[in-house]
């Protein structure tokens, strides 16, 4: 979070004064995020506090909506934070980045036949090797962002908790942060060069936890990363958690600028359909843009076109980022979609697994 950090800013630490004292302040992060093969700017809102005998007079409010005036007005796309309840949904934040858990008993994790490897303490060198194999795992994860080596290094006092495994030629195949926390040890980062990697990993979780006298292995990564979906193998336990309205949050900050960023993953999803022209308008607080499928060619517009839908700015929050399909609006929103309409709406918006990782958080 110092100046070190990626895209840092003076004018990213928002402070507002009343009558010359100190009333409220945040702090803003720039990030890339991915959404399939979209990149979309992000600004993530951290450290958000009002004095405490200033609270309950709109000080922080003021402050979020000129943050939010600032984002629009220097290219961001979307905004996400982890917030407390009922608060932020006023700007448009959604409830749209669950928490996951995959649990395994340290017995269960001793089946995991692995091949042989070495682990140490990660070293500032392997910072590029983390980088490739996180970027690598985290291809069907929405919502993480693009980790430059500036987002490792400026947080170097977490990251120097990191394993990392080798082969034996010496080679970074894998790595993982963890500590343990009561009974559990918990995982909150595991990254893999290549699936067989797996039960290395969890061998050597299970080494530690053992070493620190705990009973099961908690993994706090989504159920998109590999490494999750080889855990399904084991006898598990893995668990989805959904906050409403508080946690984890995103809204959309320019409409327009967002949905022209997310052709890049239209287009490729549509690939193969050339023969289809198809078109859907989102009608987003009274204000319409048409999405339209030219022979597998995809254009936006503020305007006005058929098979028109109702969204609110949550609602389109929460589709963007995958964590509400199509078909659930379909039932209960207002619109006039015929099919082949639908068919186009539920392929740009398919269902994800959106997820900003814990040592990415602000």
């Amino acid at each position: 979070t110092d100046q070190g950090y990626p895209e840092y800013k003076r004018e990213h630490n928002r402070i507002l004064y009343a009558d010359g004292e100190l009333a409220a302040a945040l702090r803003l992060f720039t990030y890339t995020v991915r959404i399939g093969e979209a990149r979309l700017k992000m600004g993530g809102f951290g450290c958000v506090t009002t004095a405490g005998p200033l609270r309950h007079k709109g000080y922080a409010a003021r402050l979020m909506t000129d943050s939010m005036r600032y984002l629009h007005g220097h290219g961001y796309h979307v905004s996400t934070l982890f917030g407390i309840a009922d608060f932020y949904h006023r700007w448009g934040f959604a409830s749209a980045l669950p928490e996951y858990a995959s649990v395994i008993d340290v017995r269960e994790a001793g089946a995991a036949l692995a091949l042989p490897f070495k682990h140490r303490a990660m070293k500032p060198g392997d910072i590029p090797a983390v980088q490739r194999i996180h970027a690598r795992n985290d291809g069907d994860t929405a919502c993480s962002i693009i980790r430059l080596g500036g987002h490792i290094s400026s947080r170097w006092d977490r990251w120097r908790n990191a394993r990392i495994l080798t082969d034996d030629k010496g080679r970074v195949v894998a790595y993982f942060m963890g500590e343990a926390h009561g009974a559990d040890y918990t995982v909150e980062e595991a990254g893999i060069l290549e699936y067989g990697w797996c039960p290395a990993v969890l061998n050597a979780c299970m080494t530690l936890a053992k070493t620190a006298c705990t009973s099961r292995i908690r993994f706090t990564m989504p159920p998109s990363h590999p490494f999750v979906r080889y855990l399904l193998q084991y006898r598990s336990d893995h668990e989805m958690h959904v906050s409403r309205d508080s946690n984890g949050m995103m809204a959309v900050v320019n409409i327009e600028e967002t949905l022209e960023c997310m052709i890049p993953e239209w287009e490729s999803r549509l690939a193969g359909t050339a023969d289809s022209c198809d078109e859907i308008t989102l009608i987003v607080e009274r204000t319409p843009y048409r999405i339209r499928a030219h022979h597998g060619v995809v254009d936006v517009a503020a305007m006005n076109g058929v098979n028109k839908i109702s969204l609110t700015k949550v609602e389109l929050a929460q589709l963007l980022a995958g964590a509400r399909h199509p078909d659930e609006m379909l039932a209960v929103k207002r619109r006039a979609v015929n099919a082949s309409g639908a068919l186009l709406l539920a392929t740009l918006f398919p269902r994800r697994t959106p997820y900003v990782w814990h040592i990415d958080r602000f």
